[in-house]
Parts: structure tokens; sequence; C-alpha cells
């Protein structure tokens, strides 16, 4: 978590379950987090059509907003979903995580169109992650986004499997007579992803990088900076191998 976040969940004589209505529902009441919890004990880990069905017919009051069609898959968790926005079409499949904890959190917004595999991690900490349309996100994948490190995926993209998008800066670690956690963040850059943008199974993508539109990523690779449009790259960190638009028929 940011020093800002661990400041306000200890700060003062604040109680346990005002610590975990917080983690849970940010600053929403008791009657939202009553309903939040019931809902995941009742239908959480329900297998099958009618936990398919029962999901999506009493979770819709939870989200910020949910479109059409959306396929909730089992053991699914929700963190502060009044945070979360959800379009048509959209399938969150099995043990998925969408986090959007933070009182100053700009919130998880997916569009249309969008397979989320299972186990994969969508985290806030007051940041904010927009997932565009017509989007596949492979399995165990994490998305992540701390303050105004904001991270953005535009539309037909594809991100394979174990992939790690870190929309966080480093620790300052400038002075050693206080831990790194109490100097707090560098100034975030975030993730930009362009449309059309493909990344191989294991990529990591940091702080501050910026992906173009048209670009692959291959397997494994460390990207950083820019990487210009329609380009293959590979490598860590990534460099440009060649241009898809010269590429030879």
């Amino acid at each position: 978590m940011t020093e800002k976040m661990l400041k306000q969940l200890y700060a003062g004589r604040q109680s346990a379950l005002g610590r975990y209505r917080a983690i849970q529902a940010g600053d929403a009441g008791r009657v939202f987090l009553f309903r939040l919890e019931l809902c995941m004990l009742l239908f959480k880990n329900m297998p099958g059509l009618p936990g398919l069905v029962l999901r999506r017919l009493f979770y819709r009051g939870l989200f910020k907003s949910m479109g059409r069609n959306v396929i909730i898959g089992a053991g699914v968790t929700l963190r502060n979903p009044r945070n979360i926005a959800v379009g048509d079409n959209v399938v969150l499949d099995d043990y998925c995580v969408l986090d959007a904890k933070g009182a100053e959190c700009a919130g998880i917004a997916i569009g249309n169109n969008v397979f989320v595999s299972r186990n994969v991690i969508l985290s806030c900490k007051d940041g904010g992650i927009a997932i565009g349309s017509n989007i596949t996100i492979g399995p165990n994948t994490i998305i992540h986004s701390v303050a105004e490190s904001r991270v953005g995926v535009g539309d037909y993209s594809m991100i394979a499997a174990n992939c790690y998008l870190i929309g966080t800066a480093p620790y300052r670690r400038d002075r050693t007579d206080i831990p790194m956690m109490e100097q707090g963040l560098e100034p975030g850059r975030g993730v930009v992803i362009e449309r059309d943008v493909w990344l191989g199974a294991g990529v990591t993508v940091a702080d501050g990088a910026l992906i173009r539109e048209g670009s692959v990523i291959g397997a494994h690779s460390f990207v950083r900076g820019e990487i210009p449009a329609y380009s293959i790259a590979a490598g860590q960190p990534a460099t440009v191998r060649r241009c898809r638009k010269t590429e030879k028929a």
C-alpha cells in the first residue's frame, strides 16, 4: 500500500471493523458493506449455472455500473466495487480480483467485449485502470496502479498469460535514517498501451512505458520507455527488432 493509505488505515482510533470497511467498501456505509458481504457469502463460490445467474442478478447493484450479458465466474473477489465500471459482454473468469481501494481512487473501467481470464488481478491503490474494448487478458496477469501512475490498455489489445503491468513509481531511497516505505514514492508516470498491441506471455511493463499502436512484444520481455508504432520488440530491456510495416510477405 502507499504511505498515504497506510496512514489512513492506521490513523486515530479507528476500529478493526472500520479498517475492514475501508479496504472492502471504501467510504460506503455499513448498509452497503452488509450487502457486499452477504452477496460474497451467498453467491461468490456458488458453482455452475445457478451461480452465474445469481451473481449477475445480485452483483449489479454493487458496481458503479454494469453492462449487459456480463459473466462473473466463481470465486471472483470485489473490493470497493462502487469504483468499478464494467461494460457489455464482459467475462470475469473464476478467481479474478478487482480491487479499487483508496479515497482518491480513479477506479477500474472495463469496456465492452473484454475477457478477463482466471486469476487475473486488477489492483488500484488510489490509482486508476482503464481497459478498452475487444480485449483479452490472459491467466495470472497482474495490472497494478498506484496514485498518479494510471494504467491504460487500448482497444483490440491482447495480453497473454503471466504478464505484469506495473503502474507504480519506485520508492524514494535518498535517506538512510528512515525506512524507504516512509519516504514515499517518486512521481509516477503510468503505463500506456495503445490500440491493437500484443503482449506475449510473461511480459513485464514498467511504470513510464508507452507501447504505441500495433506493436508486438515478445514473450518474457521487460518494457520501459517508448516502443514505436507497429514495432516487433523483445528482450530485457525490450528493443525493436523490426517493423511490421516493412516485413516481407
